[in-house]
């Protein structure tokens, strides 16, 4: 073979290598995107997870809340009760 023929091998072989690194450029951009998509995802978890803490300390504050003014009607009624004690004694 001549020098022409090795040059068009080398040729191939060149073109090869760059199909080859497109084709590595091209796993990386899915892999970059990939990880985009999993921080997007973690992103949107996290904040489904935010909003659901804040849902349920809202709840909970809610119920605090009614437990508060349940606390707060039965020291009214215990006080009426104590209130009515002191007048009959």
């Amino acid at each position: 073979m001549g020098a022409l023929g090795k040059l068009r091998e080398l040729g191939e072989v060149g073109e090869l290598r760059e199909l080859g690194e497109l084709r590595e450029l091209g796993k990386l951009r899915e892999l970059r995107e990939l990880g985009k998509l999993r921080e997007l995802r973690k992103l949107r978890e996290l904040r489904e997870l935010g909003k659901l803490r804040e849902l349920r300390e809202l709840r909970e504050l809610r119920e605090l809340g009614e437990l508060g003014e349940l606390g707060e009607l039965r020291e009214l009624r215990e006080l009426r009760e104590l209130g009515e004690l002191g007048e009959t004694r």
